[in-house]
């Protein structure tokens, strides 16, 4: 059996502990480490987001939707999006700006890239 290479442990994971403003990595593995993932888990590894989003349900919506039939009285989800700023890498010297991470039920269903001011 080896003994554990905490140096190199810890260039792993360095990534994933720096504050959200601190937020350097690339495309691909962002979204490999993150999607699927918990609140919990997002924020133990990213930190706190730069700005949280509750999505806001048109005040009709569950009428519309019973009425084409296409959900139930009652049902809906908790959305919820999530803002990272820092440099996310999707080709060489090129950069997105900012992660939204959204939220449905506590899971991280999508994640976009944009570079916003």
């Amino acid at each position: 059996m080896q003994p554990i290479n905490w140096l190199g442990l810890i260039a792993l994971m360095m990534p994933l502990a720096l504050a959200a403003k601190d937020l350097q990595t690339e495309e691909q593995p962002f979204l490999q480490a993150y999607s699927g993932q918990s609140r919990q888990f997002v924020e133990e590894q990213l930190g706190k987001p730069v700005k949280k989003e509750v999505a806001v349900k048109p005040h009709n919506a569950d009428q519309i939707l019973q009425q084409q039939q296409q959900a139930a009285p009652g049902a809906g989800e908790q959305i919820e999006m999530w803002y990272y700023r820092g440099k996310i890498q999707y080709a060489p010297n090129k950069f997105f700006n900012t992660a939204e991470l959204t939220f449905a039920n506590d899971k991280c269903v999508n994640i976009t890239f944009a570079n916003k001011k």
